[in-house]
């Protein structure tokens, strides 16, 4: 565990050590909220349903693009031979990266406290959507976020990472993509309500419409554990 947490402090310290880190928060901050904002008074609705309903896109991009320099830039720059003669384990590091990561990309969230406290000033908005909402949204940034970890240690070009994370972060939204899903549904509409479930979104509305369900978050936990496990398997063949 103490090697788990050195490597997280690690990483986390090297998303604040350079601007790159502070220019993805305040550009992901910026372009969700303003998004927000420009359609909460249309609805006249206290609520953050809009803004959460964001996230399955937003997310897609924005965390492959955290998630690149885990293990590409430790490749590119030689590092990862370093590191593997540690007395660390890989499991150790991996999740030490991916820790640093869904804590950095949290930290993004709670910056949008002014939002809810909006909220609460405008009327008296329903906080279990809301909580359920915030829930909901790390679930969907832990497993994008272990997908990117993964796409990121098949190569030391970040660009190509966050190439592979995106395509493979956008075949799980797809999945749960409705104009795709009546494709599907035009054929064989149990295959579709099937495929709907593999989907990231499927669950991710399930949560943020107020309801836990404890299938929903099994998914979360399997998928993000699957490509945890994928990249342990890469960067152990590396060593």
């Amino acid at each position: 565990m103490g090697a788990t947490i050195s490597i997280l402090r690690r990483e986390l310290g090297a998303y604040f050590n350079t601007p790159i880190g502070y220019v993805f928060m305040v550009f992901f901050l910026l372009l969700t909220c303003t998004f927000y904002v420009s359609t909460l008074f249309d609805q006249g609705v206290v609520e953050m349903r809009n803004y959460f309903g964001l996230m399955p896109i937003f997310l897609l991009i924005f965390v492959p693009a955290v998630s690149m320099r885990l293990w590409a830039e430790e490749r590119k720059l030689g590092t990862l031979e370093v590191l593997m003669t540690l007395p660390v384990k890989t499991w150790q590091a991996v999740t030490g990266k991916f820790g640093a990561g869904l804590i950095f990309i949290a930290l993004w969230f709670v910056l949008t406290f002014p939002i809810p406290l909006t909220l609460m000033w405008l009327g008296k908005p329903d906080m279990g959507p809301i909580v359920c909402g915030y829930l909901g949204t790390m679930m969907l940034a832990m497993i994008y976020l272990s997908i990117g970890a993964f796409a990121s240690s098949l190569t030391s070009d970040q660009i190509v990472g966050f190439v592979i994370g995106c395509s493979i972060n956008f075949v799980f939204f797809l999945l749960s993509f409705q104009p795709f899903l009546e494709l599907i549904r035009d054929y064989s509409p149990p295959v579709a309500d099937l495929v709907a479930q593999f989907g990231v979104e499927y669950h991710f509305e399930s949560i943020s419409r107020g309801v836990v369900d404890s299938r929903d978050i099994i998914y979360g936990l399997s998928v993000t554990a699957l490509f945890l496990f994928l990249n342990t398997l890469v960067i152990e063949r590396r060593r």
